[in-house]
C-alpha cells in the first residue's frame, strides 16, 4: 500500500565556509553523523563531531584514495598509497597498518561488529582485514574492477559492485562464498545500501537507475527511474518503508532528492532545497525522539540540512534564523535558568550541547 508523507521541511541547517571547502569542513563531520553516530543513536558518541573539527588525524604525505568510519564512531580506516590504515578516533593513534600493496583501494566498509574491514579495488579484487590483528583473512575476486561495497546490518552479507553487476558474499560460513550475482544495470555499479533489516538492496548506477534487490532470493524487485545522471546518496529509512535517494553528479537544476515507497516503488514526493548536487545522506534514528521520521543531507552547496517526515517538527533553532549556533543555545539555557550555552558543563561549546537542547525541547 502507498503511504502519503504529510509534509517536508527544511528543519535547520549548519553552514560551511563555502563550496571550496565543502570537502573538508562537511563530509568529514557529515559522515560521523551519517554512519557512526545515527545508528548508534547513542548521544555519547555525538562527542566525535570534535575529531574531524579540531584533532587531526596523523598522516603522512600519501595520497587517500577512500576513508570509512567504524559504526560505533571508534575508529577510522584510511586508504593511501602506502596502505590501508586503522585509527582511534578518539586519541588518533595509529591502530593496524594494512601493509598489502593497495594503492588502487577505491573503498572501504566495515562490518556492523567493527571486527572486518572490506577494501575494494581497481583491479577487480576484494580484502577482508582483522581489525584486532591487523591480519589479511580473505581475498575475493570480480571480473571487473569494484568501485563500491557494503555490509548487511545483520553481519551475514557483503554486497559488492563492479561494471554491470553486483555480487553477495555470505560471510555467516567462516570463509565467505558467493551466493548470488545481480545482473540489470548497463554500467557501472557506484552506490549499494542495504534496508536496516537486511531483506532488501538498492543499487545505483552512472546513469541514474535505481535498482531495489529481494537479498534472500536475488531476485528484482522494482527499478526506480531516479535521477537524470549518477546517483551517490542511498539510505532507508529505519522502519524499514522508505528509500532516499540524492545524485552528486545530477543534473537536476533543484538538485532534489527522491523519497520512495520500497514495496511499491512509487515515488512518494521529492524534497526540494538545496541549491547544488546532494552527496550524502541518512535517517536519523528512532532512538532520537526529537528528531523521530527526519532526513539529514549534505549538499555541494556547504549545508547540512535536516528535513522533517512529520507534520510537527521540533527544531533547536529556536530564533528561527534558519541556522542552529551558539545563539540558539544561550536562548535554550535562559530558559532552564543557565548563562551559559554549553549545557552539559563539560567546558566546551559542540555538538552534544545540541542534542541536550533538542532534549531540553522535547521535555
Amino acid at each position: 500500500m502507498q503511504r502519503t508523507l504529510n509534509f517536508i521541511n527544511p528543519l535547520v541547517h549548519w553552514a560551511s565556509g563555502g563550496k571550496r571547502n565543502v570537502r573538508q569542513s562537511l563530509i568529514f563531520p557529515f559522515l560521523f553523523l551519517c554512519f557512526t553516530l545515527l545508528p548508534s543513536g547513542s548521544a555519547q558518541n555525538v562527542t566525535q563531531w570534535r575529531v574531524p573539527e579540531g584533532n587531526a588525524v596523523p598522516s603522512d604525505t600519501a595520497a587517500i584514495n577512500a576513508i570509512a568510519f567504524s559504526l560505533d564512531g571508534t575508529q577510522l580506516a584510511i586508504a593511501t598509497t602506502n596502505g590501508i590504515k586503522l585509527y582511534d578516533t578518539y586519541t588518533g593513534k595509529e591502530l593496524s597498518l594494512f601493509s598489502a600493496p593497495l594503492d588502487n583501494t577505491v573503498a572501504l566498509a566495515f562490518s556492523p561488529d567493527n571486527r572486518t574491514v572490506a577494501s575494494a579495488s581497481g583491479d577487480a579484487t576484494l580484502h577482508l582485514w582483522n581489525t584486532r590483528t591487523g591480519e589479511h583473512s580473505t581475498h575475493l575476486w570480480h571480473t571487473d574492477p569494484v568501485v563500491a561495497l557494503v555490509f548487511s546490518p545483520d553481519g551475514n552479507t557483503l554486497a559488492t559492485g563492479s561494471f554491470r553487476e553486483i555480487r553477495l558474499w555470505n560471510l555467516t560460513t567462516g570463509q565467505p562464498t558467493q551466493t548470488s550475482v545481480l545482473k540489470g544495470h548497463r554500467d557501472m555499479v557506484i552506490t549499494l545500501a542495504f534496508s536496516p533489516d537486511s531483506k532488501t538492496l538498492a543499487s545505483t548506477s552512472f546513469y541514474g537507475t535505481i535498482l531495489l534487490w529481494d537479498v534472500k532470493t536475488g531476485q528484482r524487485r522494482h527499478n526506480l527511474p531516479a535521477h537524470t545522471d549518477s546517483i551517490t546518496a542511498l539510505t532507508f529509512s529505519p522502519d524499514n518503508q522508505t528509500l532516499a535517494s540524492g545524485g552528486y553528479w545530477s543534473l537536476d537544476t533543484e538538485s532534489t532528492i527522491h523519497l520512495w515507497d520500497i514495496h511499491t516503488g512509487h515515488l512518494l514526493t521529492t524534497v526540494e532545497g538545496h541549491t547544488d548536487p546532494v552527496f550524502a545522506l541518512a535517517f536519523l534514528p528512532d532512538s532520537y525522539s526529537t528528531y523521530r521520521n527526519t532526513l539529514a543531507s549534505v549538499s555541494l552547496d556547504g549545508t547540512i540540512q535536516l528535513w522533517s517526515l512529520t507534520s510537527t517538527p521540533k527544531s533547536p533553532d529556536v530564533n528561527a534564523d534558519g541556522v542552529v549556533n551558539v545563539l540558539d543555545l544561550t536562548l535554550i539555557a535562559s530558559r532552564f535558568g543557565q548563562s551559559s550555552p554549553d549545557l552539559n558543563a563539560d567546558g566546551i561549546v559542540n555538538i552534544l550541547d545540541l542534542v541536550r537542547a533538542a532534549q531540553h525541547i522535547a521535555e
